[in-house]
């Protein structure tokens, strides 16, 4: 019995030796992790030029238009800027996440691990306990399902999309993670990009099923003067979850309802309403418009939306599809736009514009009579900001088609 009792009693202190032992290595393991995502992060946000630089050399064969900063497939580019309503979008009802689970766990063993024997399970969590932004919300989003090309014998023919339900930390985890993957391993040496295990499994830019594939609108503001014409640009500070410290056009967002209501999830299926919402937010500052509130917008009645919609029923505004392509660095999709304004409406209507908000500076130029007046399009100011790898591939594409399509767009002055 006396025997028993102290085996048993050896055998306790065995394991609780066993326990003190690993408790410090156990958390120095977890420290290291956390100490590699910390470095991480800041060298996503440091390097993103750099980055999607090495990105694009490395993928011409997915750059259908290589003079294009994006990836994309014939009858992405259309042949002409579209009015939006040559743009087919179509919502489903059925929100596919199979793919996106094993997208998360073959992600896993990037996340620093937890006080427990585990690790944070998504990009987003670890985001969130450790590097959280000053703009951070889960919204409903639309994630792009499939795109069916513009047929090459319809000039006047845009694309068309095929939309489910989403959220934008799906994004976030499954898609934005790839910037992530990248920085990692360039940070560990690594001879090539487009290598990371993850980025493999996908097996494509083009294959979107395989990640949430969530779209950023980016519209390219023109102030068109009559015999002269600005635009605008935003600088992109450290409030934003991703791409800080970038130069990008103005208004620019993801392609999201404004509420989770199922009325709003097939009304608000337009690009114009989110151009809409990212001029009063970006632009105005309003409050009800950045997506994580539960007011419903009426944009027939509803200050400034009203104001939006009358200018583009009366043509004091004209917006235009200039195309769809893929971020080289997160395969995330980007459509572009052009809206150019007539400057008397513009100047009205943003008599109130400020020089910052929630995300960062807008570059607005000179002053205008009311208002700003913006920097002049001119061809070294145009293609100046395209071909500046701290302009995000999205606003370099809309830079360079609004000049590519001036005479179409009515831009087209002396000197031009």
């Amino acid at each position: 019995m006396v025997e028993t009792t102290i085996a048993v009693a050896g055998l306790v202190v065995a394991v609780l030796a066993a326990v003190l032992a690993w408790s410090p290595q156990r958390l120095a393991r977890r420290e290291r992790s956390i100490a590699t995502f910390l470095r991480t992060r800041r060298h996503v946000k440091a390097s993103r030029a750099e980055l999607t630089d090495r990105c694009i050399e490395q993928q011409g064969q997915h750059r259908a238009d290589d003079s294009l900063a994006l990836l994309t497939v014939p009858g992405w580019i259309p042949a002409q800027p579209l009015p939006l309503a040559a743009v087919q979008l179509t919502l489903r009802d059925t929100r596919p996440q199979e793919r996106l689970h094993r997208a998360r766990a073959d992600l896993l063993r990037y996340w620093p691990r937890e006080a427990g024997e585990g690790r944070l399970e998504t990009y987003a969590a670890a985001i969130e306990a450790l590097d959280k932004p000053g703009v951070w919300f889960n919204g409903i989003s639309y994630r792009l399902l499939e795109v069916t090309p513009a047929p090459v014998d319809r000039p006047a023919a845009g694309p068309g999309l095929t939309f489910a339900l989403g959220h934008y930390f799906d994004g976030l985890d499954t898609t934005e993670a790839l910037a992530y993957e990248e920085a990692l391993l360039d940070l560990r040496g690594a001879r090539a990009p487009l290598q990371g295990p993850y980025r493999r499994s996908l097996g494509g830019p083009f294959e979107l099923d395989g990640r949430a594939a969530l779209p950023g609108v980016s519209a390219l503001t023109v102030r068109d003067e009559g015999n002269d014409a600005f635009f605008f640009l935003h600088r992109r500070e450290g409030s934003v979850a991703v791409a800080a410290d970038t130069t990008h056009v103005a208004p620019a967002g993801e392609f999201q309802p404004h509420v989770d209501v199922l009325p709003v999830w097939t009304s608000d299926l337009d690009l114009w309403r989110t151009t809409m919402r990212e001029y009063a937010e970006e632009f105005l500052g309003a409050p009800d418009a950045a997506g994580d509130g539960g007011v419903t917008i009426d944009y027939a009645q509803d200050s400034p939306y009203a104001d939006f919609e009358r200018a583009l029923r009366d043509g004091k505004v004209r917006v235009r599809f200039l195309g769809l392509g893929l971020d080289p660095l997160t395969w995330k999709p980007e459509i572009c736009l052009v809206c150019v304004w007539d400057a008397q409406a513009f100047d009205t209507i943003f008599a109130s514009m400020g020089q910052r908000n929630e995300e960062g500076v807008l570059v607005v130029g000179s002053r205008a009579r009311s208002g700003y007046r913006g920097i002049r399009f001119t061809e070294e100011n145009v293609l100046g900001y395209a071909s500046h790898k701290e302009t995000l591939p999205a606003g370099r594409a809309c830079l360079a088609l609004a000049w590519r399509w001036r005479r179409e767009l009515g831009l087209s002055r002396p000197g031009h």
